[in-house]
């Protein structure tokens, strides 16, 4: 039994081998999506250029970095761009982000014919959606800058306005969106960090099954970007450095729990996100990780360097767990992240994928190793309150009857599949040292999730 398909999330600039300290270094950016040839890497001493938009238009520029021969110049518009150096000639003006009117017209005009142009706050949007769903796109977003702007300030970070507009790009169908920038399949939105635009469609066909439920998986998900646009732009995570992905995915689904209803909104900093509990309950159930690797689970998702939809869920709640819980701890980590300078902060992978060092520094500023960490971290999954999302659809219960010193004794539970309950009750019966043949088994199918929590409980009780 298939519930749902997973909606994934992806943050565009993730090359998976450099150098930590690339000043000096002899790099090939162009896997970044910079076509600019290989050189040494200087740092920035702050100036700023001349040069020409996407539109030909004369424009001061920031330069980011310089590798080799080339500049890599932030743009009015946001977006970093690699320009000849031998072309782009120092200059004393002042750097000054786009005029958003300005901005959205132009976009408009040479783009993105027919679409429509809404500019609010820090935002410029572009879109031919609905206007229902452009409308909530941008209360989520709106709504949520500032309150990440505090959290921040919280932390005593210095943070600032974005100096650039902040684009959002809201196309009606996937295939307009497929056809912007080809994505893996599944992916709804995401946020690029050289064009710093966050792109996202409305219409899916998950949309056609479930639409009330995709519409909440959307929202999460376009907050959870517009979390690593803020971030980029409000001076928290240096944009092209490089964070610990757990880190990178963890923070931004932590900042972005949003709720559905009469009004889209944003529910605030560290409100349990249900999506992610769910994921969480489905791979505690299923998994023989935890009993058989103690360690193992955190380990893998501290060095990972990508992550698939469990790893997120994961990245979200070791996130929680050490915001609240390791508060000194969690500041002086992002404060050391948050010091990293344009292309810092990578690793080259090990022999067996993972970034060893990734481990090393979270060990220092947190001084858990993994093993310690599953062991206060599964007691604090389990008091976390949770609204299952998908608490409507039909589940599956299972029943085990066995013979022990005690006498009879029955063990149960409800799972949102068939193949997470097998994993369950394969793992339950090894436990207990039993075989199949020494158990009675029921299983059955119900509604809805109410209903089977109330069947197992009646049974066991």
């Amino acid at each position: 039994m298939k519930l749902v398909s997973r909606i994934l999330l992806v943050l565009f600039f993730a090359p998976l081998a450099l150098q930590a300290q690339p000043v000096g270094k002899l790099l090939d950016l162009r896997s970044y999506g910079l076509n600019i040839p290989p050189g040494k890497v200087i740092a920035s001493k702050g100036q700023n250029v001349e040069t020409l938009d996407e539109f030909g238009q004369a424009v001061v520029g920031k330069v980011h970095f310089t590798l080799g021969d080339y500049h890599v110049v932030l743009l009015p518009d946001g977006q970093l761009v690699g320009r000849p150096v031998a072309e782009a000639k120092d200059t004393k003006a002042v750097f000054k982000g786009s005029d958003k009117q300005a901005l959205g017209h132009l976009l408009q005009e040479h783009l993105f014919s027919g679409f429509k142009i809404r500019k609010s706050g820090r935002y410029v949007y572009v879109y031919n959606t609905s206007e229902e769903f452009a409308r909530a796109t941008s209360q989520i977003l709106e709504k949520m800058a500032p309150g990440i702007l505090g959290f921040m300030k919280n932390l005593e970070l210095e943070v600032h306005e974005p100096e650039v507009p902040l684009v959002v790009l809201m196309f009606r169908t996937e295939a307009e969106f497929q056809r912007y920038r080809e994505t893996p399949a599944g992916i709804v939105a995401y946020y690029h960090t050289l064009t710093n635009r966050v792109v996202m469609h409305e219409e899916s066909r998950f949309s056609e099954i479930k639409p009330e439920l995709a519409i909440k998986q959307k929202i999460n998900t376009v907050a959870h970007e517009g979390v690593h646009q803020l971030l980029h732009n409000i001076g928290v995570q240096t944009r092209t450095a490089q964070w610990p992905m757990w880190f990178t995915e963890g923070i931004a689904e932590y900042l972005s729990p949003t709720s559905t209803g009469q009004y889209m909104r944003w529910k605030g900093a560290g409100t349990v996100n249900d999506f992610r509990m769910f994921e969480l309950e489905q791979f505690i159930k299923g998994t023989e990780l935890l009993t058989k690797s103690p360690g193992g689970w955190m380990q893998e998702v501290i060095t990972a360097h990508q992550l698939d939809s469990q790893g997120y869920a994961s990245a979200w709640v070791l996130t929680h767990y050490l915001a609240k819980l390791k508060p000194m701890q969690f500041k002086s980590y992002i404060r050391e992240l948050q010091g990293l300078e344009p292309l810092e902060g990578a690793h080259r992978l090990s022999s067996d994928n993972r970034i060893p060092q990734h481990l090393d520094l979270f060990t220092k500023h947190f001084l858990l190793q993994p093993k310690q960490l599953e062991e206060g971290l599964l007691p604090y999954i389990n008091n976390l309150p949770y609204k299952d999302p998908f608490i409507e659809w039909p589940h599956v219960t299972v029943l085990i009857l066995f013979r022990s010193p005690r006498g009879m004794q029955i063990l149960g539970n409800v799972f949102h599949n068939d193949e997470i309950a097998d994993q369950w009750l394969a793992r339950t019966l090894e436990q207990l040292k039993l075989s199949r043949d020494q158990v009675q088994v029921q299983k059955k199918v119900f509604p809805n999730r109410v209903i089977a929590e109330r069947y197992v409980r009646t049974s066991v009780n």
